[in-house]
C-alpha cells in the first residue's frame, strides 16, 4: 500500500480505512441493539410461557376432578 517513491500510505486508504471501521463500528452496535430486544422478547414470552404451562394444569387437575364426579354419579 506504500507508495514506492516516498514510503507513504495514500490519504485515500488512510480515509477508506477509516470509513470501514467507522461502518464496523455501527454495524456492531445496531448488532448488540438487536440481540438486547431479542433477549427482552424471549423474557415475555418466557413469562408468557410459565402462564401457560399453569393454566394447563389447572385445565388437567379441573378435567381429572370432572371425571371423578363423572364416576362418582355412574
Amino acid at each position: 500500500m506504500k507508495n514506492q517513491s516516498t514510503g507513504k500510505i495514500p490519504i485515500a486508504v488512510i480515509v477508506t480505512m477509516v470509513i470501514q471501521t467507522v461502518g464496523l463500528i455501527w454495524w456492531l452496535a445496531k448488532l448488540d441493539l438487536r440481540v438486547q430486544m431479542h433477549d427482552k422478547f424471549i423474557e415475555q414470552n418466557q413469562r408468557t410461557t410459565e402462564i401457560i404451562y399453569r393454566l394447563e394444569e389447572r385445565a388437567k387437575n379441573l378435567a381429572e376432578e370432572v371425571n371423578e364426579l363423572e364416576q362418582r354419579q355412574k
